[in-house]
């Protein structure tokens, strides 16, 4: 595992599993909120973040979560969703047919009273079977964005697809509200804005100094000598994303390379990973603008990269409300942002500029940018530099006065006991008339998953390559060695791991084989 493996197995209900059961499988009989919460994956991004922030600051007296993921992947967050709730898994685990069966195992066993879904294609076309065998139960979805780029609409689509049985739907900005009110034709009362905010506390600029962290990122060669003198000289300008095509970094790129033909008092700071770094870095080197980008890749705290920060840019094409704007806010630190989703509801003209997103999302993979939407960027960075003081003064206050996390988490918890102890009757009355087509909403999740194949096994090719490594035929090594390369070992043996890099474990070893 992860692997793929279906092809229109029959898809069962229940199996016989009480091979396993045992005592302390059970779960007491509090009168906590049993949440199932069904998410594609735990990896850094801002999703993931809210889902982070939900399972670890909700209270524990209250509620009681279990998560399943369903993409394959290393989900590098997984230890931190751990310490609040219990995980599993899907594909490091089951085979494809098993997993409606171990759904339905999961719910009666931790007594699942609420369902909530967000960013799992898997599990919205699951949901009209899961409110057929359990009609009692409500679930909620969050979706963070619509994107008509992908699947017209993407999950603000799946979540249209399944309106008849879910409970409520929230938003993260009341753009996306509006869509699926007026375009997907959702009644108000179900469709809630619910603004992800931001831990004020965690991100407070007042407690990092920005010479320690610039030493810091001396000291673990994320940068080098001189990188740490023009970090502290010249305004620095950060780009904190995934490196993939929804957040345009080609354009980022077009705009920074004009920028530098016009003024030479900043440095770039590139933090973060994905499919198009690569070209991205090529792209640096190229144009010979090497001396003032510094790439420190995937960064968790990013709070220490905004504190040496004096400006952040956001160039995507589709955004929800995007967390890197909150965060950037809450340190201090104006953003200059396109105009999507519901960035200008936060991003007011004091605390940065929002800058017209001309290109259409259908066109995301044209990078012929229009030199409209390149120097918008550039005027708008040149604006902000050019009255530092006067935009920074204003951020944080912005973040105090109604984007706290304390906010929505308070919000959150209220609309989470309320649906869980008084679900829709409607919403039941519609789960107990799907029970009797049980068989062709398992024919739908079959149906999904072979439509899904491809994808599937792409991720699945590049969990493997980028978490199991060949051995070299020519080393005649025990076979637990093979062990040693794969991500669970990393994970239990971070010692290794650390003298693996220095390159004394791998000579340590050979000489311990010989000697064998």
């Amino acid at each position: 595992f992860p692997k793929y493996d279906y092809n229109w197995e029959e898809i069962e209900d229940e199996k016989n599993i009480t091979n396993i059961e045992s005592k302390r499988f059970k779960k007491n009989n509090s009168k906590k909120i049993n949440v199932l919460m069904i998410f594609p994956w735990m990896v850094t991004g801002g999703a993931d973040r809210f889902n982070l922030n939900l399972v670890s600051r909700m209270s524990k007296k209250k509620f009681d979560f279990t998560i399943i993921t369903t993409l394959p992947s290393a989900n590098e967050w997984r230890k931190d969703f751990e310490k609040h709730a219990e995980i599993y898994d899907l594909t490091s685990f089951l085979e494809l047919k098993d997993w409606t069966s171990f759904i339905n195992y999961i719910i009666k066993k931790n007594k699942i009273n609420l369902i909530f879904i967000s960013n799992s294609e898997f599990g919205y076309k699951m949901l009209p079977y899961l409110k057929a065998k359990h009609p009692e139960i409500p679930i909620i979805d969050y979706v963070h964005m619509e994107e008509w780029y992908w699947r017209n609409g993407g999950y603000a689509r799946d979540s249209a697809y399944a309106q008849n049985v879910i409970d409520k739907t929230f938003t993260c900005n009341e753009n996306s509200r509006n869509i699926f009110i007026k375009h997907y034709k959702r009644k108000k009362s179900e469709i809630e804005t619910m603004y992800i905010g931001v831990d004020e506390r965690k991100f407070n600029p007042d407690i990092f100094d920005k010479n320690k962290i610039i030493k810091e990122l001396k000291r673990n060669n994320k940068i080098k000598t001189n990188q740490e003198k023009i970090l502290k000289e010249k305004s620095v300008i950060s780009y904190i994303c995934r490196i993939v095509d929804q957040k345009r970094p080609y354009l980022f790129f077009e705009i920074i390379k004009k920028l530098a033909q016009k003024r030479k008092d900043f440095v770039i700071v590139i933090a973060g990973d994905g499919p198009l770094l690569e070209g991205l870095k090529k792209k640096v080197t190229e144009a010979k603008l090497d001396s003032i980008v510094i790439f420190l890749g995937n960064q968790k705290d990013t709070e220490k990269i905004y504190k040496i920060s004096d400006l952040t840019v956001n160039t995507s094409i589709k955004e929800g409300l995007a967390l890197t704007s909150y965060e950037s806010l809450s340190m201090g630190v104006p953003v200059v942002s396109s105009d999507v989703g519901g960035q200008k509801e936060l991003i007011t003209e004091d605390v940065g500029i929002v800058v017209p997103c001309i290109q259409e999302e259908g066109e995301i993979l044209n990078l012929n940018y229009t030199e409209e939407e390149i120097n918008g960027y550039v005027n708008a960075i040149e604006k902000i530099l050019n009255n530092l003081k006067k935009y920074k003064s204003k951020c944080r206050e912005r973040i105090l006065n109604g984007f706290t996390i304390d906010n929505m988490i308070e919000r959150m918890e209220k609309e989470f006991e309320k649906i869980a102890k008084n679900p829709k009757l409607e919403k039941v009355i519609k789960g107990k008339e799907l029970s009797g087509n049980i068989d062709i909403l398992k024919e739908l999740i079959s149906t999904y998953f072979v439509s899904s194949k491809s994808e599937y096994e792409w991720l699945v090719s590049e969990f493997n390559r980028k978490n199991i490594h060949k051995i070299e035929p020519k080393r005649k090594l025990k076979k637990s060695a093979f062990y040693e390369h794969t991500l669970e070992y990393k994970l239990k043996h971070p010692i290794v791991v650390a003298l693996r890099k220095i390159g004394v474990y791998d000579n340590l070893r050979n000489v311990i084989y010989k000697k064998i």
